[in-house]
């Protein structure tokens, strides 16, 4: 696992979380990290929020760690597996789900790159886990859960605070981890940048606000 130093935290962090998943299986989880800089670091290092188009937080803060691992390793064969579906975008899923990983190959060693439910549906992963009594963590959403977890908020499980959270997202996070959402909020006042273009954190939330205080006072007329 990745840890970008902006994983979740609460209830159970994503580390613990997956270390007991892990430990299901008989197996032991292995936690890299980028040993210059956080997330948040990287982001004020930067002056600038990662963009869909520059996902440095990806290269940097998961790839790069990933990559450092595997290289470390005795095996002369190594598959890694990523949990990318065609589902989640159009450029995913233009994606080949078993390649040749050309950079970290050797004369010693061959890695692949497999992504194992590319042609699952969401609907295919969370029948696996509720089949197969695999908990999910409980910040996803109450639907996603069949042995009763309530409180989640959100649809992603990634960072905190997401450059690719929806609106929905950042109103959930404001409400339910406004620790996180303070944070991104300070970065982007003290930077000058939003990590969404157009609008801060704090205006789409506010946006939001403003939209159902209109709709109440428009109701409020209504006989």
């Amino acid at each position: 696992m990745a840890d970008t130093g902006f994983e979740h935290q609460s209830p159970v962090s994503s580390a613990d979380w997956a270390r007991l998943r892990c430990a299901e299986f008989g197996l032991s989880l292995t936690v890299v990290r980028n040993p210059k800089r956080t997330y948040l670091e990287m982001v004020e290092q930067r002056g600038m929020f990662p963009s869909p188009q520059y996902r440095q937080c990806t290269s940097d803060l998961k790839r790069g760690p990933i990559d450092k691992f595997i290289r470390g390793l005795p095996h002369k064969v190594i598959v890694n597996c990523i949990g990318i579906r065609a589902e989640e975008s159009k450029s995913r899923s233009r994606l080949s789900p078993l390649t040749l990983n050309k950079a970290l190959s050797t004369r010693q060693r061959t890695v692949y790159n497999w992504f194992p439910i590319f042609d699952k549906t969401l609907s295919d992963v969370l029948a696996w886990h509720w089949v197969n009594a695999i908990r999910l963590h409980p910040v996803y959403v109450p639907e996603y859960h069949k042995d009763g977890t309530i409180g989640g908020y959100l649809r992603r499980f990634s960072c905190r605070v997401c450059i690719f959270s929806t609106d929905t997202d950042l109103r959930a996070t404001h409400l339910h981890d406004r620790a996180a959402f303070d944070l991104i909020a300070g970065l982007e006042h003290k930077l000058n940048f939003t990590m969404r273009p157009g609008a801060s954190l704090v205006q789409i939330v506010e946006a939001h606000s403003s939209t159902l205080v209109r709709e109440g006072r428009q109701q409020s007329f209504c006989f």
